[in-house]
């Protein structure tokens, strides 16, 4: 063996012990303690940066991945797979300052997620080099299942390395609102169904086990099958229950449209709200469409005996609007001390809660 592919294989086995077998989980990257400051940047600007140099170095080595051209240039493959190892440690460096109170959970979350499906490509990346390196080149080592199979592990940190682009491109505003549109599109589609169910309101009794005919004839093989779902019209009281929260979906609707609106305006970036704030916010909007789905579900689910007075329906509305005036509290005290701003939060309270 050369000296170079000698050299390869001790950095691939620093690369796997260093990075890919001691960082396997959320929490291994979590007990990481900050080494490093960061002097007239940022740590997502970092994360930008390090995110298209690491796709950079990932690419140049899948080029000279093919056993044609990865013997002749063992010193290029050396130089490159050095460089990929040094920043891979820079952005190991770089995680503990997301982890001081700045950034939200929802967050980190996905950018350990990223790290971790990086770290992934890199160990498969390891496999492929060291099977190259134990066997001489041969042309048949060249087909093109083989190449393909080599180029999965630089698609797992192109992969990768896109998600954290993308992720220090949006900020934790840009990744609230991407999800906070999620929540707007289901609030709108549980909106549509009541729309439907309203032009003609009626409820199904299901008889699925045939308890209400009598089991003792036989209809025989070639009666028609007896249709156990029957279509009734709903009891006035779910007509109007519905209605109600017709108009409060339209609300919730407008709710997350609006703080949508102003995250993407970039209204919140001056005001610099928390971690705990955004962590929250994240947690309520998606509360908010749980608990909507689940007061519909029981409401349908009561039928002919629905009523509005009930326990469950009474405790499922309280929930709802819980985290409704939940979130809206935490929206009025980013925009404190601008009237301007703050002036469509109180007037959406004011209606919602009239």
């Amino acid at each position: 063996m050369s000296q170079a592919a000698s050299d390869i294989k001790k950095l691939i086995a620093t690369l796997q012990a260093d990075f890919v077998e001691t960082f396997t989980s959320r929490e291994t990257l979590q007990k990481l303690k900050p080494k490093i400051k960061l002097q007239d940047s940022e740590p997502i600007i970092e994360l930008k940066k390090l995110s298209q140099i690491l796709k950079a170095h990932a690419t140049k080595i899948g080029i000279i991945l093919n056993p044609e051209k990865f013997f002749d240039n063992l010193n290029a493959v050396f130089k490159e797979l050095q460089s990929l190892a040094n920043s891979i440690f820079f952005l190991i460096s770089l995680l503990p300052l997301f982890y001081q109170g700045q950034y939200p959970e929802y967050f980190t979350s996905l950018l350990e997620a990223n790290v971790l499906s990086l770290l992934n490509g890199v160990g498969g990346l390891c496999k492929e080099l060291n099977q190259l390196l134990s066997t001489s080149f041969n042309p048949d080592s060249g087909s093109d299942d083989s190449a393909n199979a080599r180029l999965v592990p630089i698609g797992k940190i192109w992969a990768a390395c896109d998600q954290m682009l993308e992720l220090s491109e949006m900020g934790e505003l840009g990744l609230l609102n991407q999800k906070i549109k999620v929540s707007t599109k289901l609030v709108n589609d549980t909106l549509t169904e009541l729309e439907e169910w309203l032009v003609e309101p009626s409820i199904e009794t299901d008889d699925p086990f045939g308890l209400g005919s009598d089991s003792g004839e036989d209809e025989g093989e070639d009666d028609e099958e007896v249709e156990e779902t029957e279509a009734h019209e709903a009891p006035q009281e779910m007509i109007q229950f519905i209605q109600e929260w017709q108009t409060k979906l339209k609300m919730i609707r407008l709710l997350l449209q609006s703080f949508s609106k102003s995250i993407a305006s970039n209204d919140y970036k001056n005001k610099e709200p928390t971690s705990l704030q955004l962590d929250r916010l994240n947690s309520l909007h998606g509360r908010i469409v749980a608990e909507v789905d689940e007061l519909i579900s029981s409401t349908f689910i009561g039928g002919q005996d629905f009523d509005p007075q009930d326990e469950e329906i009474i405790g499922l509305t309280s929930q709802v609007n819980s985290a409704v005036r939940e979130m809206v509290k935490i929206i009025k005290d980013l925009n404190k001390g601008d009237e301007k701003k703050g002036k469509w939060i109180q007037v959406w309270d004011n209606k919602y809660f009239s």
